[in-house]
């Protein structure tokens, strides 16, 4: 069985670049060409999400597996495959546990190295960012997918750093617009995560992630 070093590895051959641009621009027009299903979902997930935040532990389980099932919904629907509103529960079915787990130990982790110097939580935060996708899409177990999303954006640590300011700064940016704006500008910084992962982790180039159709 492949250690995640040796599945990292593989990864890092690609020699990908993260191209913060080129991602936002792709996010952007993969929203547009799909904004019922893709805003819908979005909007459901984080109602449920806020809903149910003041149930300890339950709540925050239930998060960490909705999250990743948009995740998941974002990444089929930028390789073309159809996608629906209910898709959004996938995760409930492919992998509860390890999305649950994920979600828990990242938190725990990135705290703590707040906590104790704040640079190694930041170093953390933004070596995690792919462990759900990684989780539901390559239906790996939780503590590989966190291994590997950290050893593959260590070598990109710069570039995703700079992506995940972007992508806030855009989210942030909706709710500046009376929180209207982050109907649109909130998946479209998942989407430019998405396409992100997808350079990194993907089947296809990068190049080939341009060519996304609308939904029907």
């Amino acid at each position: 069985m492949d250690t995640p070093d040796t599945i990292a590895a593989e990864y890092l051959r690609r020699g990908t670049v993260v191209d913060i641009g080129s991602a936002v621009s792709r996010g952007w027009a993969l929203v547009r060409d799909n904004m019922a299903v893709l805003i819908g979902a979005t909007v459901l997930g984080w109602l449920i999400t806020v809903g149910l935040a003041f149930v300890p532990v339950v709540g925050w389980a239930v998060g960490f597996v909705l999250l990743g099932g948009l995740d998941y919904m974002f990444l089929r629907r930028i390789r073309g495959e159809e996608v629906l509103i209910g898709d959004l529960f996938a995760g409930f079915n492919i992998a509860l546990v390890n999305l649950v787990l994920v979600g828990l130990i990242k938190a725990v982790l990135t705290g703590l190295g707040l906590l104790l110097c704040i640079l190694p939580g930041i170093y953390l935060g933004v070596g995690y960012v792919f462990a759900l996708p990684l989780v539901i899409d390559k239906k790996m177990d939780f503590w590989p997918a966190m291994e590997v999303s950290r050893q593959v954006v260590h070598q990109h640590w710069w570039s995703v750093f700079l992506l995940v300011i972007v992508v806030g700064l855009i989210a942030l940016a909706g709710c500046i617009v009376c929180f209207v704006g982050m109907l649109i500008s909130v998946p479209v910084a998942s989407a430019a995560l998405m396409f992100v992962y997808e350079d990194l982790f993907g089947t296809r180039t990068p190049a080939a992630s341009d060519a996304v159709t609308p939904a029907p």
